[in-house]
């Protein structure tokens, strides 16, 4: 069994782990960010940069703004914005006023915006011009997010490790999503956690891809930088984020899949100079396909695969050795307790959330003795390496009685090279329930095969990988698509 500690350490030294060490709490981040980082670049776009420095001192004057406007310690700020250097600074600044901040996702329209800022009680949006016409009848006071004071002001009072420090949504973007809530600790826990890989720690760059409103953008794609003395590039716009890679050089990209196969495939095209000094891929927040990590590799660039969810903020486990071990969510981080109960991974420590807002019912059904729930059903290895197998809620029942999770056997079609992703779902076929699976097929596998040439192949990949399976397990429906899936706003598929 791999001893956790010593796998995640061993990719610092003794005197950067100093620099690295876990801090309960925004206000010691933000002296710690001084202190190691102060004259090093910090954050940036297209029109400025700021030092760590010049960005703590910054984040004290959007403080003093907070205070003006009377807000009390605890009252819960909402920012609305693409991604940039205004919602950055407000992400430091809100919790390290004592307020608790909201990370609202873009996507949502006016009426949605009204319902959450009802149900989670929201006092202030700070917002980007943009979705200043949304805001009509929020029942909150809307100030434009560039909202600064003149003078610097010191942290809230009272902050420590348990103090409430943000509120993530979690279930969709409708209006009634349940709100996680996390504290200062375990925010920061999820930060430090993800400071850990065998490439470079230290003076990396980043180019911004995902949300701040998605827990993986802004604690492995945000904090994770901080703690480190990172640079990062600050772009709103996705599609053009991609375009600046070559531009803006980052060594080190935080990306769901989808992500990282828009970026494989463009290098493809115009070769290795478009990733530039890229070195470092951290990829999550949905299954990850062998073949992508070894397209990546041919490239010199080490992608690590991970898992974690929002509730446990963000970072439970990550893979340093996904060459030898590629379906393998890693090792578990140090610091958390961690059982498998009937198959399910349940997870302990101070990462963990508080609870959902207001709803305790559903917080009772998903902790017990302080351990979390997490819905996924796991497997280790004998080197305590984790495999995600699959969701509890997900599970297909088929007449005969037998559960059958979608993802596993969703993993087995991702090793094949015709498939680009896929979806596996219950179906009727001749009035029983079957397996029945959708496939994108990989663009190259398929160049100048008519439809019935590509459903074919399709058909032969699915009795290949049957063949291997259980009777059980066997996909029995085989669909192709010619469009991609239907994805969140983190580019998962969306499942339901």
């Amino acid at each position: 069994m791999t001893d956790s500690t010593q796998y995640f350490f061993k990719t610092v030294t003794p005197e950067e782990q100093e620099k690295i060490a876990y801090v309960p709490t925004f206000p010691e981040l933000l002296e710690k960010m001084k202190k190691f980082y102060g004259e090093k670049e910090a954050v940036g776009d297209d029109k400025v940069t700021y030092t760590y420095n010049e960005l703590c001192a910054r984040v004290a004057r959007r403080r003093a703004f907070l205070y003006e406007q009377g807000f009390k310690a605890g009252e819960k700020i909402a920012v609305m914005s693409r991604n940039g250097v205004d919602a950055m600074e407000w992400y430091l600044a809100i919790p390290s006023a004592g307020l608790t901040i909201i990370m609202l996702p873009v996507q949502l329209n006016d009426q949605a915006l009204k319902g959450v800022s009802m149900k989670f009680g929201i006092s202030a949006i700070f917002s980007q011009e943009e979705f200043m016409p949304l805001m009509g009848e929020v029942p909150a006071k809307v100030f434009p997010i560039e909202s600064i004071a003149e003078t610097e002001a010191p942290y809230g009072e009272g902050i420590v490790k348990t103090t409430v420090a943000a509120i993530y949504f979690t279930g969709g973007t409708t209006g009634a999503p349940k709100g996680v809530v996390l504290n200062h600790g375990a925010l920061l826990r999820g930060g430090f956690n993800g400071t850990f890989r065998s490439t470079q720690v230290f003076d990396n760059r980043y180019i911004t891809f995902l949300p701040m409103s998605h827990i993986f953008g802004s604690v492995c794609g945000f904090l994770t930088a901080m703690y480190t003395g990172a640079f990062l590039y600050a772009c709103g716009d996705m599609k053009r984020a991609v375009g600046l890679i070559p531009v803006v050089k980052p060594t080190c990209l935080v990306v769901v899949p989808g992500l990282a196969e828009i970026i494989v495939s463009l290098a493809k095209v115009k070769g290795k100079e478009f990733l530039g000094n890229l070195n470092t891929l951290i990829v999550g927040a949905a299954p990850v396909p062998p073949r992508l990590m070894d397209d990546f590799r041919a490239f010199g660039i080490f992608p690590f695969p991970g898992y974690g969810l929002t509730e446990g903020a963000n970072l439970t486990c990550a893979n340093m050795d996904a060459a030898t071990k590629p379906h393998s969510m890693g090792i578990i981080y140090p610091g958390q307790e961690v059982k498998v109960v009937n198959g399910e991974l349940w997870i302990k420590g101070d990462n963990i959330m508080d609870g959902y807002y207001n709803d305790p019912e559903a917080t009772a059904a998903v902790m017990e003795d302080g351990f979390l729930k997490t819905g996924d059903l796991v497997e280790f290895d004998e080197d305590g390496f984790i495999t995600i197998v699959g969701r509890i809620k997900n599970l297909i029942i088929l007449p005969n009685g037998e559960n059958v999770s979608p993802e596993e056997i969703e993993d087995t079609f991702y090793k094949e090279s015709f498939v680009k992703d896929c979806l596996v779902t219950e179906q009727q076929m001749n009035g029983e329930a079957v397996i029945a699976i959708e496939i994108l097929p990989y663009g190259p596998e398929v160049e100048g095969l008519t439809p019935a040439e590509i459903q074919a192949k399709a058909e032969e990949v699915v009795a290949k990988v049957n063949a291997t399976q259980p009777t059980f397990k066997r996909v029995m429906k085989v669909s192709v698509r010619d469009t991609d899936f239907k994805r969140t706003p983190a580019m998962k598929i969306a499942r339901n």
